[in-house]
């Protein structure tokens, strides 16, 4: 071979240079393909096993359970100490929230008892506050094709003369 011949090749190297660099790149592409298709396989395979875990142990609870006379009993699954852990603590949640309740609710009666002008400003803004919702119920509607109700025709009223 001359060098003439190397360095200018024909056109048969030159096809077969550029269908060599496209093969090249659909095999890189088929390649990144494949690896994403089998991580995904894997992960879709992990948490097919995790659900059916989670049936085999929910299959004993439920074996135990008598859904139709209202009886729900645990049965000594992995469940039963997760189960009884969630109760307890939202029962402490409850308690210590109706606790906190009592303790403001006891304040305010204890000022109230003290205080006689917070008695009676108390006692008058009762009165007008249940005034003006017999108010917003009864009141009648001006559209009574639409079939809304007082309340709602008021409150439209009340935001129509806000500016909003």
């Amino acid at each position: 071979m001359t060098r003439k011949e190397m360095e200018d090749p024909t056109e048969v190297e030159i096809e077969l240079k550029r269908r060599l660099g496209q093969l090249t790149d659909h095999l890189i592409q088929k390649q990144a393909q494949v690896e994403a298709l089998s991580s995904e396989k894997a992960t879709i395979a992990f948490r097919i096993e995790a659900v059916s875990r989670l049936l085999e142990e929910n299959k004993s609870v439920m074996n135990s359970s008598n859904l139709e006379s209202g009886k729900w009993a645990i049965s000594d699954s992995k469940l039963r100490p997760m189960f009884e852990d969630k109760i307890r603590a939202g029962r402490k949640h409850l308690g210590s929230l109706v606790q906190q309740l009592d303790a403001i609710f006891l304040a305010g009666v204890v000022f109230l008892r003290r205080n006689p002008t917070a008695k009676l400003w108390c006692l008058v803004y009762l009165l007008c506050l249940h005034v003006w919702v017999i108010y917003i119920l009864m009141a009648p509607s001006q559209s009574s094709n639409e079939g809304r109700s007082g309340a709602v025709f008021s409150l439209e009223n009340l935001n129509n003369t806000a500016g909003v």
